[in-house]
């Protein structure tokens, strides 16, 4: 039984396990037993001796193969708010359902015969012919624009989900135990919530003012585009804190992407300078962050450009944008080439992490009529649980698109 936090889980999923069990009569240290510290649920023998982990999900940084969960062995899986998690988070639990599949009958659950062989059919007492028991994944969710969306959704509606998946929408006013309070707190929602927690929209146009449609975010990855100028841009982190992204460009399509969880500002200009060896990127091709510590990658190479978030918008052919600072600008330029289809992403394991990213690249104050700005790094990071880096690096090759890359500060 997983979520993205363990902690979440805990005041939660638990609670309503512990709620569950109490309506079906069930005690603990009588029927089950649940130990605090290891974050394990044991029923009795005599009451099916399950067993059931609590897990945390959460895409780490230092753990980015979810190497945590590789001895995990597992006979189902639950996972609550699966949005909150990976996809690939979800591929590594599925393929931990592989504890004594083979060792009990699925439709009566009664053992299989020790001497059988688990590789061909047997018949359980019951009379039913099987190889033992399916493995399964049940997550649950409110409607969201990520991966779920992708996977489930979309393929339910269009009547193309594969049979090894099933989608069941499910709304509030469904659940017979919802109470009346909720329920009536749901019925006050507005916009987007209501659309989301209320109705199940899956389709909910998003109030908070998204810059790039979903469905241009999807079709940006593997987009056929012609090759161009080679181009790098890179935002730099030092010693754990964010992530060190540097992106390998042709054209508008990118290439590569290269991440460092941790690194020294040396580390990350023989990086940089690996890469332009490997792609020949000329220098005055490489873009990087000039805040904070990429200051100091910068002064190691000689010719690359510098972006500064907060500089002022440039100038558009002698006239100035109303953006209230250059990373708005780019922001906002961003979202409308990939909303025209002009930007290509490679396929890359880092997919799921670039989706949610570029859903975050978002108008401020959009109520007011005012300059142009984008949601600033700290809120897309309390939302995300960690920093925008793709967002940004892809974010920076508009840098020279602006203006052909003349720049009239």
């Amino acid at each position: 039984m997983g979520r993205s936090k363990l902690k979440a889980l805990q005041e939660t999923t638990l609670v309503t396990f512990f709620d569950v069990c109490s309506q079906w009569n069930l005690v603990v240290d009588v029927h089950y037993k649940y130990n605090s510290k290891s974050n394990v649920i044991t029923f009795e023998k005599d009451y099916g001796g399950s067993i059931i982990l609590l897990k945390d999900l959460f895409a780490y940084p230092s753990d980015p193969d979810f190497d945590s969960l590789g001895s995990l062995e597992i006979t189902g899986a639950f996972v609550d708010e699966a949005a909150q998690i990976t996809a690939k988070a979800r591929e590594i639990v599925r393929s931990r359902i592989r504890y004594k599949l083979d060792n009990f009958c699925p439709k009566c659950a009664a053992p299989r015969k020790v001497d059988l062989d688990v590789n061909k059919m047997w018949k359980c007492k019951c009379g039913n012919y099987t190889k033992g028991l399916i493995p399964k994944m049940l997550m649950t969710c409110n409607p969201t624009k990520g991966w779920l969306y992708h996977d489930f959704y979309k393929p339910w509606r269009d009547g193309t989900l594969p049979p090894n998946k099933k989608f069941i929408q499910v709304l509030a006013r469904d659940n017979k135990y919802t109470q009346s309070s909720y329920l009536e707190n749901l019925e006050g929602l507005t916009g987007t919530n209501r659309e989301r927690l209320l109705e199940g929209n899956w389709e909910y146009n998003d109030e908070t003012w998204s810059l790039i449609d979903y469905n241009a975010i999807i079709n940006s990855f593997g987009r056929p585009l012609p090759p161009g100028e080679r181009m790098i841009t890179a935002d730099i982190a030092r010693q754990g804190r964010d992530k060190t992204v540097v992106a390998v460009w042709d054209g508008l399509r990118v290439l590569k992407f290269y991440t460092l969880d941790k690194n020294t500002i040396p580390e990350a200009v023989q990086l940089i300078k690996d890469a332009q060896f490997n792609y020949g990127v000329y220098s005055h091709n490489v873009f990087v962050d000039q805040d904070g510590v990429g200051g100091g990658v910068l002064d190691s190479l000689p010719d690359a450009v510098g972006v500064v978030n907060n500089s002022p918008a440039i100038f558009v052919e002698g006239e100035k944008e109303n953006f209230g600072n250059l990373k708005s600008q780019l922001y906002f330029w961003l979202s409308e080439y990939m909303n025209k289809g002009m930007v290509s992403i490679c396929l890359d394991e880092n997919r799921d992490l670039i989706v949610q990213e570029l859903e975050w690249c978002r108008r401020k104050d959009a109520d007011h009529d005012s300059k142009f700005y984008v949601l600033p790094k700290n809120e897309i990071r309390e939302n995300l649980s960690r920093s925008p880096d793709f967002l940004d690096v892809l974010a920076f090759r508009m840098l020279p698109e602006i203006n052909n890359g003349e720049l009239y500060l």
